[in-house]
């Protein structure tokens, strides 16, 4: 939403002093821009007002919408303004100085606070959210839920037969490492393997292994994690020299809560040699590496592979459906996700680029929320995709 209004300023003046005046305009110019002109990442909230007279009793309503876009106006120069002007210097020595102000930001949804009437004037009060969406950048989320569900081991049958202990151990490394992670909260269900399908089919209150053990699922607003290990051999050389080599990848899977969708997938290569076979034997058992020097050498990037995910995983946004019940604007994420009272979120606007939402209310699961703008109907945002923009 951009406003812009033109003011046109004609000033009369000897000849001799419209050089000086020239210069005047341009150091004022130079001095209004650089006092104005915002330009900065993210956005604030203003309160303004715009007055517009009533010119007749059946006038009302127009002088609303004039008050109304004067508030806005108004709003829009909190974020600075852009100024664009000119002088002309006519032949009978007049100087006409023309220049437009413009919003250097945009509106990006704003609320009604007050309107009256004074006398023969409107008056109209908003609240406006001014600026730009910060860019999509890490929101650092002070903890992240994750589900750890059984680990997949892929060896190929190039791969010695010894590595597969040597694969159990990196993902006992990994689970570890990733149980204590200060930025995740972890379950461990890695006896279970994660079967969608199969959870998608089930009605916890009938099924059996729900109601006997217990299936392991993942709520919304929560990551479920697969780690997998892929292994395979190789041989180069020739007959005088040869090397033999284990080809190491480590994959974390991330899924979003309750429907399982793929998020991201984070690789870890690795290149290590196990044997070296040459005509000279007493050099080949001086040179090879040891078993355990080959375990090290598999371990060796595991902590900064971790380190790597986990600031991924923060950076995720969080996103939720919104639902509209009982004339409440709900969404499934609560003080369990980093949700909690004023956290702010966005959805696609209508008449303006973008709907701001606060958080009015929230428990560990739920959150109740709350459009800037209470003049729309609610119920328009049922079914909506929000992001919250702030996490705790």
């Amino acid at each position: 939403m951009a406003f812009s209004r033109a003011k046109t300023i004609k000033n009369r003046l000897p000849a001799k002093l419209a050089a000086g005046a020239i210069y005047g305009l341009m150091a004022m110019l130079v001095l209004l821009v650089m006092a104005q002109v915002a330009i900065a990442s993210g956005f604030e909230f203003v309160q303004t007002t715009g007055r517009a007279v009533i010119m007749h009793k059946d006038a009302e309503q127009e002088a609303r919408l004039v008050a109304l876009e004067d508030a806005l106006y108004t709003a829009a120069l909190h974020g600075g303004a852009e100024i664009d002007g000119f002088s002309l210097i006519t032949t009978n020595t007049a100087i006409d100085d023309h220049f437009v102000v413009r919003p250097a930001s945009r509106i990006l949804d704003y609320r009604i606070v007050n309107e009256v009437v004074e006398d023969e004037h409107y008056a109209v009060t908003i609240e406006a959210a001014v600026g730009d969406l910060p860019e999509s950048k890490c929101q650092a989320r002070s903890h992240s839920n994750v589900t750890i569900y059984a680990p997949v081991v892929k060896m190929a049958a190039t791969a010695p037969a010894w590595s597969r202990q040597f694969a159990d151990a990196m993902l006992r490394d990994v689970v570890l490492l990733l149980d204590r992670s200060p930025s995740l909260n972890v379950r461990n269900a890695t006896r279970t393997r994660l079967d969608p399908g199969a959870l998608a089919r089930s009605d916890d209150s009938f099924d059996y292994t729900a109601l006997t053990t217990g299936r392991v699922r993942v709520k919304q607003g929560d990551f479920a994690i697969i780690p997998e290990i892929h292994l395979d051999g190789q041989r180069q050389g020739n007959l005088v020299l040869s090397t033999r080599t284990m080809n190491v990848k480590v994959k974390l899977r991330l899924l979003s809560g309750t429907d399982y969708e793929p998020l991201l997938e984070h690789e870890m290569n690795d290149v290590i040699k196990i044997e070296q076979s040459s005509l000279i034997r007493s050099m080949d058992v001086l040179t090879n590496p040891t078993r355990p020097a080959v375990l090290a050498a598999m371990r060796a990037g595991l902590s900064d592979f971790i380190n790597d995910f986990t600031l991924r995983l923060q950076c995720r946004p969080l996103r939720a459906e919104v639902e509209f019940a009982q004339n409440r604007l709900t969404v499934p994420l609560g003080i369990h996700h980093g949700v909690g009272v004023n956290s702010l979120a966005i959805a696609i606007g209508t008449d303006t680029p973008w709907q701001i939402l606060r958080v009015s209310a929230a428990d560990q699961m739920t959150a109740t929320l709350t459009p800037l703008n209470n003049q729309r109907d609610q119920s328009s945002l049922a079914g909506a995709t929000i992001e919250f923009m702030e996490l705790r």
